[in-house]
């Protein structure tokens, strides 16, 4: 059954009663939040300070006409929302901890009351999440620790722009609203890839509509670039996934499964090198591969972009109307069995 996501301090209020176990946990959740809350002031106001970089003044004018555009022409909830801003100087907002076994793709999770079970957790300070990554690791799990530039409240408060959201290019920054504003509209308790793959083609798709009738002075060709190197990057990874897969279900001991994995990871970074010398926009996916190149890194990809292309044939079979495609994707939503089907049928 279909119901709206619970925040990350709505959720951490209820447990923090229930259950002093993990206490350390949501308190700093509930202290992380309050803090950015209460930093919080009108776009009237940040406008009209001097201090507000030019940059971040832009992206903020620009949010506005991004929340009309989604709310008149997506049909997502954006009235009443993002209309403060809080200046932070970190690049991240929180910091998202991934876990998976050494030998499998299938994702270590977390589960919240009302929430669901979800593929990561979330972490107001950096350090924090390193020291819960390092147990793992200790564990024998693959972990990752990724900075995310903001997270959704669900509905439950009027989320903030900050300085992380603005701090990017203007169509990154469309991207990055849009795909918050959908996670407000629909979440599938329990269900990572559905919601977050689901957020990830909402945006793409309404992105381009949206820049089709605004001026951003965006270079087109270098955004069919950014899209040909996301393509070519999804496919690095899809194939890596596919191999590591086939790998995990043969009869071998550990020390063999260890060496493939290895090379099966060597092989990956030796691809992206050479790929990136006759696509130059995948220079914007050094930092992933400076990374652990893990499970744990690869399945955060499976989330946000494995069910996208399902979503856009969707789309597609809708003749492009919003209406119709929430209506298609809700009824997934609501039914858990069929979605499950139609998930195994995504190649």
């Amino acid at each position: 059954m279909r119901r709206k996501r619970i925040g990350l301090l709505t959720c951490a209020v209820v447990v923090a009663v229930l259950s002093g176990c993990q206490l350390g946990y949501y308190g700093q959740a509930i202290k992380g939040h309050w803090s950015l809350m209460s930093k919080r002031q009108p776009v009237a106001e940040a406008l009209a300070d001097p201090a507000t970089p030019r940059r971040v003044r832009d992206n903020l004018r620009l949010a506005e006409e991004v929340l009309d555009f989604a709310a008149d022409r997506m049909g997502l909830p954006a009235r009443g929302v993002y209309r403060q801003y809080v200046a932070l100087e970190s690049r991240a907002v929180v910091w998202n901890l991934m876990a998976a076994p050494a030998f499998s793709l299938t994702p270590e999770t977390w589960c919240y009351p009302f929430a669901g079970c979800v593929s990561y957790r979330g972490y107001f300070d950096r350090e924090a999440a390193l020291r819960a990554a390092r147990d793992l690791d200790e564990q024998g799990f693959d972990t990752y620790v990724g900075g995310a530039a903001a997270y959704s409240t669900l509905g439950w408060f009027n989320d903030p722009l900050t300085t992380p959201m603005l701090n990017r290019s203007r169509a990154d920054m469309v991207d990055l609203l849009l795909h918050e504003l959908v996670h407000r509209r629909l979440y599938v308790k329990g269900d990572t890839r559905f919601n977050e793959s689901l957020a990830t083609m909402v945006a793409r798709e309404g992105t381009t509509r949206f820049m089709a009738g605004h001026d951003l002075t965006v270079d087109l060709e270098r955004w069919r670039d950014v899209d040909r190197a996301r393509a070519a990057f999804l496919a690095m990874v899809s194939d890596t996934r596919a191999a590591l897969i086939r790998l995990y279900a043969s009869d071998v001991p550990e020390w063999t499964l260890t060496e493939r994995k290895d090379r099966l990871i060597g092989e990956l970074r030796q691809r992206y090198q050479s790929e990136r010398r006759q696509l130059p926009a995948l220079d914007s996916y050094q930092g992933f591969f400076q990374g652990p190149l893990n499970n744990a890194q690869l399945n955060g990809v499976g989330d946000y972009y494995g069910l996208v292309p399902a979503f856009q044939a969707l789309l597609l079979g809708c003749g492009g109307h919003w209406p119709c495609f929430w209506e298609q994707v809700e009824r997934l939503a609501d039914d858990q069995q069929a979605r499950w089907h139609w998930q195994q049928e995504i190649p």
